[in-house]
């Protein structure tokens, strides 16, 4: 939701902008001319004078912005999607953190420094770190025999981040495709 949130506070700002410059200029057309400008309002002002709070169409209307606001509240009240591991710290009041995507930049380069494998893909989640490496060489043998020391690599850079909660390695290594 945090994406949405500037977008739709733009369009709230620029709305209520709107309303307020149509509102100054009614005032004023309203005590200079004593006719609408450029809204008519006075056919919404005789249909809510005639209107009780109770009528259906009210009930309706509501109904219907209550339930939008809830949705916008329980939408802004669940929790975002943690962007960021923690790292350890030896003093309490020091807080680090690295990003997923840091993250995912560091193991795809530790992987491709191990001799053989030519490119990574990583996906970092909070719980685990997926990582697909592709070998240079074509069998599958060879690239089996790649995924210990890729592993190993990761692993050691892993551990020497200090992350606070690691994420669980999945290491796999694919052939070369032609």
């Amino acid at each position: 939701m945090r994406v949405a949130n500037r977008p739709l506070a733009f369009i709230l700002a620029a709305a209520v902008l709107a309303c307020s410059v149509v509102l100054i200029a009614e005032v004023i057309g309203f005590a200079v001319h004593h006719s609408p400008l450029l809204v008519h309002w006075t056919t919404w002002h005789h249909w809510a004078v005639s209107t009780s709070w109770d009528a259906y169409v009210v009930r309706v209307w509501a109904t219907i912005l209550m339930i939008i606001g809830l949705v916008l509240v329980g939408l802004e009240v669940k929790p975002r999607r943690a962007n960021r591991l923690p790292l350890g710290a030896a003093d309490q009041a020091t807080e680090a953190a690295v990003t997923r995507r840091g993250l995912a930049r560091m193991l795809r380069a530790e992987a491709t420094g191990v001799d053989g494998i030519t490119g990574a893909t990583v996906r970092v989640r909070r719980r685990r770190a997926r990582v697909t490496a592709a070998s240079g060489a074509r069998g599958q043998a060879a690239a089996s025999a790649l995924t210990q020391p890729v592993t190993q690599a990761l692993a050691a850079r892993l551990d020497g981040l200090g992350l606070r909660h690691a994420p669980r390695l999945a290491v796999r290594v694919v052939p070369r495709s032609r």
